[in-house]
């Protein structure tokens, strides 16, 4: 699908294309009419030498300068076209000056892919962060053949010259499973979780780590100190900041196994220890990559059950036929009154039968994305696949491995 996110893209090669017509009707006159063909008096010397040939040759004559009318004839539309594309193409730009260009002219009231075949691709794109001006995504690019812990990679994509470019690594990333950041509002300080080691060398669990931007590029990751890391915990995560500090994450700690969500308050420039969010949150599964927006009114989250039989999960869980493995759906709580509210499952095509993760809201508001590994492949599938349909759709963004999406925010619904 093609959205107006990508219009300038198709502005500048109309544009092209525009150009490239003229300089084929113009080469074609110079070659068949030697120029002087296109002007009057070449024309009315054309018109009286055909009288004193043959009447073979001035049948000739005429199919030639037919052609030529109808050169014109296609200039003047060009003409007229490219003239209309590249106004048409003028006042878009016009209309998007001064916004992030993640914002659409049209309502999206159903999930679209982000960045098609840039940032959303065959492979596996997970979630993401915008900068404050909303000119740079970052998000975690998944290596799918890697096993226990696999490698993810914190990738950024810049916008520029009218589109998203290729993405490219950041440079502390590479070597181990980086998960989808988090920014505080001045987009300077970064919060994200990784499997890397402590710097004592110290292994074997995911933990929310920090690093700061300069004016001389990114500085070196630092893990963030107990009690959010907590000694012992096999998992510390999804990271995400509120304008005031507070911070919002999963883990394990509690001992039942699963995880849930905490949030720890900025107090003197310490996190304070981390509080379990109630039951309007938290249920009896996992609960998890929670994102919190800047003033603190919305909570959004995803929940997935269990992921052996017999497959315990929240009622208002999208299921398959086949479930080979527990798949997340995406949910939204508000607060009120200090409280928050009883979480709510998001609607409008935004959770499927497959994996649901890492929504976050656009730092305006407007739009809410979120990864997705929805595919045309399900089980059983309504009709029968074939090995060149299998291929298709392995070859295509659509194979089952994680794209980017977005979608109006009103589609939340807000607080009931």
């Amino acid at each position: 699908m093609v959205s107006e996110l990508d219009h300038s893209r198709f502005g500048v090669v109309r544009e092209r294309l525009v150009h490239w017509i003229w300089l084929t009707a113009f080469h074609k006159l110079w070659v068949e009419a030697n120029i002087p063909a296109i002007t009057k008096p070449s024309l009315l010397r054309l018109s009286q030498s055909s009288k004193k040939r043959k009447a073979r040759d001035a049948t000739g004559s005429m199919k030639k300068l037919g052609r030529y009318r109808l050169l014109l004839v296609a200039l003047i539309i060009v003409a007229i076209f490219g003239g209309l594309s590249l106004r048409s193409s003028s006042a878009d730009q016009d209309n998007n000056r001064g916004k992030p260009p993640y914002q659409v002219s049209h309502e999206v009231s159903a999930p679209q892919v982000f960045g098609e075949g840039v940032i959303s691709t065959v492979g596996d794109e997970i979630g993401g962060a915008f900068s404050p001006e909303g000119t740079d995504f970052y998000f975690s690019q998944f290596v799918p053949y890697t096993t226990v812990p696999r490698l993810g990679l914190l990738c950024v994509s810049h916008y520029r010259d009218g589109r998203w470019q290729t993405p490219e690594a950041l440079p502390f990333s590479g070597r181990y499973l980086d998960y989808p950041p988090k920014f505080d509002p001045s987009g300077v300080r970064m919060v994200f979780a990784s499997s890397r080691p402590l710097p004592d060398g110290t292994r074997g669990a995911i933990r929310i780590w920090e690093v700061e931007r300069t004016g001389a590029g990114w500085g070196e990751p630092t893990p963030l100190p107990s009690p959010i890391n907590l000694a012992g915990s096999a998992w510390n995560g999804d990271p995400s900041l509120s304008a005031n500090g507070t911070l919002y994450f999963s883990s394990d700690r509690g001992g039942d196994g699963n995880l849930h969500i905490y949030r720890s308050r900025l107090v003197d420039g310490k996190y304070s220890e981390p509080e379990k969010l109630g039951s309007e949150v938290n249920s009896d599964f996992n609960d998890y990559q929670p994102y919190v927006s800047p003033d603190e009114k919305i909570l959004l989250f995803s929940s997935v059950g269990s992921g052996a039989p017999p497959y315990d999960h929240r009622p208002e869980e999208l299921t398959g036929g086949g479930r080979p493995y527990a798949r997340g759906d995406l949910y939204v709580s508000y607060s009120q009154d200090g409280k928050w509210s009883k979480a709510q499952h998001l609607e409008h095509g935004i959770n499927t039968e497959a994996e649901e993760e890492f929504p976050f809201l656009t730092q305006d508001g407007r739009y809410l994305f979120f990864s997705s590994e929805r595919s045309d492949f399900t089980v059983p599938m309504t009709k029968r696949l074939d090995y060149q349909q299998l291929e298709r759709g392995l070859q295509s963004i659509f194979n089952g491995h994680g794209n980017v999406f977005f979608v109006d925010a009103k589609t939340l619904g807000g607080p009931k």
